[in-house]
């Protein structure tokens, strides 16, 4: 049975939003899925999408789209999704990577966007979650189609594997620094060197070295540092407001950024994600920033050197597209066979 992806581009390519969906592209085009392209330019995808994309998927009479999701504006995903679901004979299949309920539109005054993002999730035959505490709650909120997870992200890393460094308790962080507010107050002893865009000055502390802004193919080899932290929100106690919170949720895409790297990582004990680094022995979980000065001067040399070579073989997994491939095989043998989800 023949297997389509649909390829939608997005912007934001210099900040490395788009990482996750490029690299599940590339590796879906590394097992011979038949690419579905789309243009680029703002009026030609809305023309694209009304006025070819329908001809497109009525010639298809079996087999699985696959679209990423959320791909395009409400519209646009409406229409590309109904042409799936309506004109072609095949099963749609989306792969997760926000849900915008459990983000930015978590809490009130967001009831309609959610209710759409809802419909449209509900609309796939099958469905990649993050993990199953998003699986969970997409069960609660009505979705019935079949679900499998796929707990970390792969990474197309071009670089080496870093090399591991003497252990020091040296930690890196890499992301958004406009909404990572809790490092204005970082106050450890260990020091932290940040990468990422800040739109507005910030102040940081004395002991945050700020190492710049790289494309996520340079950044890799710029993580000299025995741990990646993942962290998000106000506070140094918790992960706190929205995308604090979204954590319990999501699998964050700098997780795979570090660990395909060969850098260990600390994350937050009730993210999603905790359980997967635990399962793996690829880095430490904490339930707050306080507690890390004392957890690194507790680990040895020899704990460290175990948690990097656990990290070296998950990296190599995630280079070779590992993840994706066993939740996207998983999930459409569940679909053959009609099968509930796993």
């Amino acid at each position: 049975m023949k297997n389509y992806v649909l390829l939608w581009h997005d912007s934001a390519r210099a900040t490395g939003g788009i990482k996750a969906k490029e690299d599940t592209n590339n590796f879906f085009r590394q097992e011979n899925y038949q690419v579905i392209d789309t243009p680029t330019g703002k009026i030609a995808k809305v023309l694209y999408v009304f006025c070819v994309l329908p001809f497109i998927f009525l010639k298809i009479r079996s087999g699985n789209v696959i679209v990423q999701f959320p791909s395009g504006k409400t519209f646009l995903q409406k229409m590309m999704l109904g042409c799936i679901k309506y004109l072609s004979g095949a099963k749609l299949i989306l792969i997760v990577h926000d849900i915008e309920a459990l983000r930015a539109n978590a809490g009130d005054g967001h009831s309609r966007e959610n209710e759409t993002e809802l419909k449209l999730l509900g609309m796939a035959d099958g469905l990649v979650s993050l993990n199953g505490v998003m699986t969970d709650w997409l069960h609660e909120h009505g979705i019935n189609g079949l679900i499998t997870n796929l707990n970390v992200w792969d990474y197309d890393n071009p670089n080496p594997i870093n090399p591991m460094l003497p252990y020091t308790g040296s930690i890196c962080f890499a992301g958004n620094l406009d909404k990572s507010t809790f490092l204005t107050k970082y106050d450890l002893k260990h020091k932290l060197l940040v990468f990422g865009r800040k739109t507005t000055p910030v102040n940081f502390p004395g002991n945050i070295e700020y190492g710049g802004v790289f494309s996520p193919e340079e950044l890799p080899s710029k993580l000299k540092a025995n741990f990646g932290l993942i962290w998000d929100g106000d506070e140094l106690t918790t992960c706190s407001g929205n995308f604090g919170k979204y954590l319990r949720y999501n699998t964050p895409h700098k997780t795979s950024l570090y660990l395909s790297s060969g850098v260990p990582v600390i994350v937050w004990k009730e993210a999603a994600i905790a359980k997967v680094i635990e399962h793996y022995g690829c880095g430490l979980t904490i339930s707050s920033l306080n507690e890390l000065d004392d957890v690194l001067d507790d680990l040895t040399s020899e704990q460290y050197e175990k948690l990097y070579k656990n990290t070296v073989q998950v990296a190599d997994m995630m280079r070779r597209g590992v993840f994706m491939q066993t939740a996207i095989n998983s999930l459409i043998k569940m679909l053959d066979e009609g099968k509930k989800d796993e």
